[in-house]
């Protein structure tokens, strides 16, 4: 399997259209993932294991990097070679503060030499930072990691809620789509008083190598064949 980050100049998008969609074939939800946490205690991140009688089909896997609030949140979704992807919504939404969301930009979408390219919006909707992949083109059939610095915490926020709804594609003649949706909580101290921040340091850099590297590892093991 080809793997690729979504790396490229930060920038952060605005509006989104509700991309549509349609295949002949079957249609499936998955709603009930294996939590499972990074095999490292010092690591933050957590990952929905979704699987049908025994087989995976996908793990999305999120680390907020806690220092000690959080300073990015980098997702990773890897999926066996014959499926694609198709869209992605997450919903990143902080609790116990005071009821605004965080603020995040977008190290992405990667811009390949091919066409289609990814189509992504990142917006804010109630207490959710909330981003839309509409359209995964080049990468759909790839491993994907996906970073959002985050500019700002909500004072005293001491929850995260990271909800993931994705949708995966078995292309054919009889196209098999699988929509799977999961939750990750994640608890921390919140006794740093939270503002703004610039997220793109030196040390913020190394550590988004460092668990970008974990992720991989981890991504390889969970669709291993034993």
């Amino acid at each position: 399997m080809r793997r690729r980050a979504f790396l490229a100049s930060a920038l952060t998008a605005a509006s989104t259209t509700a991309a549509g969609c349609s295949a002949v074939g079957s249609r499936t939800e998955h709603t009930d993932p294996t939590v499972e946490t990074d095999d490292n205690p010092r690591d933050d991140a957590k990952y929905l294991e979704f699987r049908e009688d025994g087989t995976a089909l996908a793990t999305v896997g999120v680390d907020p990097r806690f220092a000690p609030l959080p300073e990015y949140f980098f997702t990773s979704i890897s999926h066996p070679d014959d499926t694609e992807l198709r869209s992605l919504t997450q919903r990143f939404v902080a609790l116990g503060g005071d009821g605004t969301p965080p603020r995040v930009s977008l190290q992405g979408p990667f811009m390949g030499d091919h066409e289609p390219h990814p189509s992504v919006s990142l917006f804010r909707e109630g207490s959710a930072a909330v981003l839309e992949v509409h359209r995964f083109g080049e990468i759909a059939d790839e491993t994907v990691f996906i970073e959002l610095p985050v500019a700002r915490w909500p004072e005293s926020a001491g929850r995260l809620v990271v909800e993931s709804t994705v949708e995966l594609v078995e292309p054919g003649l009889t196209a098999r789509t699988r929509l799977l949706d999961g939750r990750l909580e994640f608890e921390f101290s919140a006794e740093t008083e939270a503002g703004e921040r610039t997220a793109d340091t030196p040390d913020a850099r190394d550590k988004s190598i460092r668990a970008s590297r974990t992720a991989v590892a981890r991504l390889r093991s969970s669709h291993r064949v034993g």
